[in-house]
């Protein structure tokens, strides 16, 4: 389905639409699509569905709808739970490896100065 939708004027008669043979008319009334002319002045078949589907794309939210969804959001956060160390240490084991063995590594430097000079 394109995403640029033209925003539906009025519902036709099908006995009055012009362009379709009548064969073709009466294909699309037995599916269920009904005739409607949109603002470009073009005849669009569509069903009940796809009618309120378009409507529904086609409204803009209203601001205070907007507000009050940020508002409900921030009343349902998430509750972190304290996880403990073992979780931690779990989760950050190789910055935590890494970090021991700079540690390591300076710790040696500074007792063995003597190896760099």
């Amino acid at each position: 389905m394109s995403r640029k939708r033209s925003k539906i004027v009025k519902e036709l008669d099908p006995h009055e639409v012009e362009g379709f043979t009548q064969a073709r008319i009466e294909h699309y009334l037995r599916l269920g699509y009904k005739p409607y002319l949109d603002e470009h002045a073009e005849v669009k078949w569509l069903t009940d569905a796809s009618r309120n589907m378009r409507d529904a794309k086609m409204q803009r939210p209203s601001l205070r709808s907007i507000i009050l969804t940020h508002y409900s959001l921030k009343k349902r956060r998430r509750v972190m739970r304290k996880a403990g160390p073992l979780a931690f240490i779990r989760a950050f084991w190789p910055f935590l490896l890494i970090l021991a063995v700079i540690i390591f590594v300076l710790g040696w430097l500074l007792i063995n100065a003597h190896v760099l000079y």
